[in-house]
């Protein structure tokens, strides 16, 4: 992974500001809009209005329930085969035993539920229901049948279509947004903790940012992820496909940090009691970890335009020697040194991951 053209290529203003609106509610409510009427519109215009609010449901639908591409994705598969599958069926049950429909209201749900045991992951039960009950009223009628399974297909389809084309969700956006956040948050943490301050109240309420940031960064790395995998991919998902491993690196960064500031915020007392010395060395090595932290904040912040980094932040040398200079005789102390020692490995891998561009030439020159 590569880091150093994102480095160089921040988004213009507008850019970011529609990014940013892409992951509001405001965007959802105007995407739901242009689902209503265009899929209303189409319909009507070409002398078909009795399947305009079919249509118009059902890209409305793909749009509420599939909150990102993939998700809008895998709704329309599972609710358009639960329609082209269940309805066919089900009208044929309607047919065979008519005109008893009260043998065919019995044989119905049985026949339905079974198809979609067999492929529950293929099917939606919401989906199977409705239509299973449409086909009791609409009975050997034909054209109603027609008109709900056009309406249900190409509904779902402009719905995608929508959620692709009209502001779709910026999920690396987002992510990068968390990343800024958490690493923000963890360094002030740090800092006050590298220079010996306490405050137990505004400890806690870090912590509790800390955590949040790091929560809804893996939601994001999962969303930004599954977005990737489809055929199709909106040409604003490529800006972040490779800082997919950087993203979750930070979330393992920020969930390191959240243990570790819980044990200082639990364990303050007994840390106090630890040998002078002993706490003075952890702090001096503390505050080296938290300046190489800072340089990789710096250079994970897509906002401004900065150099590359011309030297990793923190080696697995560098932070060897830091804990070597803490032995750890006692329960407390090993405690401590244990999240020093995963809060420098993790900053190792995150210097390597920033400075691959830095091998990469070296390879090329040497080739």
């Amino acid at each position: 992974m590569s880091t150093a053209s994102y480095a160089h290529q921040p988004l213009t203003p507008f850019r970011r500001a529609l990014a940013r609106f892409s992951l509001t509610e405001t965007a959802k409510y105007v995407k739901l809009t242009l689902g209503l009427w265009i899929g209303f519109s189409i319909p009507y215009n070409l002398g078909y209005p009795e399947a305009a609010v079919a249509l118009a449901s059902s890209t409305m639908l793909t749009l509420a329930l599939g909150s990102s591409i993939s998700a809008a994705r895998g709704y329309f598969y599972r609710r358009v085969m639960s329609n082209v599958v269940a309805m066919p069926i089900a009208t044929l049950v309607i047919w065979v035993t008519a005109p008893h429909l009260w043998l065919g209201t019995l044989l119905l749900p049985l026949v339905i539920f079974a198809i979609m045991s067999l492929r529950p992951s293929l099917f939606q039960m919401t989906s199977i229901t409705i239509p299973m009950t449409l086909v009791l009223y609409t009975g050997e009628h034909l054209p109603l049948l027609e008109q709900r399974l056009i309406g249900v297909v190409l509904g779902m389809l402009l719905g995608f279509i929508l959620q692709q084309l009209a502001f779709p969700p910026d999920h690396g956006f987002w992510a990068n947004i968390l990343v800024n956040d958490g690493n923000e948050q963890g360094l002030q943490t740090l800092g006050r903790l590298a220079s010996g301050q306490h405050d137990a109240a505004q400890l806690k309420a870090d912590i509790g940012k800390l955590r949040t940031s790091s929560t809804n960064l893996k939601d994001a790395h999962g969303l930004l992820k599954a977005d990737l995998q489809q055929a199709w991919v909106s040409p604003h998902l490529h800006r972040n496909r490779d800082r997919l491993p950087l993203f979750w690196c930070y979330h393992e960064l920020f969930d390191s940090l959240v243990n570790f500031l819980e044990t200082a915020d639990t364990f303050h007392e007994q840390f106090a009691a630890l040998d002078l010395h002993w706490r003075e060395a952890f702090l001096a090595g503390l505050a080296k970890l938290v300046e190489a932290h800072s340089k990789l904040a710096q250079v994970a912040d897509l906002r401004v335009e900065r150099a590359a980094l011309t030297e990793k932040p923190l080696q697995m040398e560098t932070l060897s020697a830091i804990v070597d200079t803490l032995p750890a005789p006692g329960v407390f102390t090993s405690v401590y040194l244990g999240h020093l020692t995963g809060y420098g490995i993790l900053l190792c891998r995150l210097s390597d991951m920033h400075t691959e561009h830095l091998a990469t030439g070296k390879a090329t020159a040497a080739a």
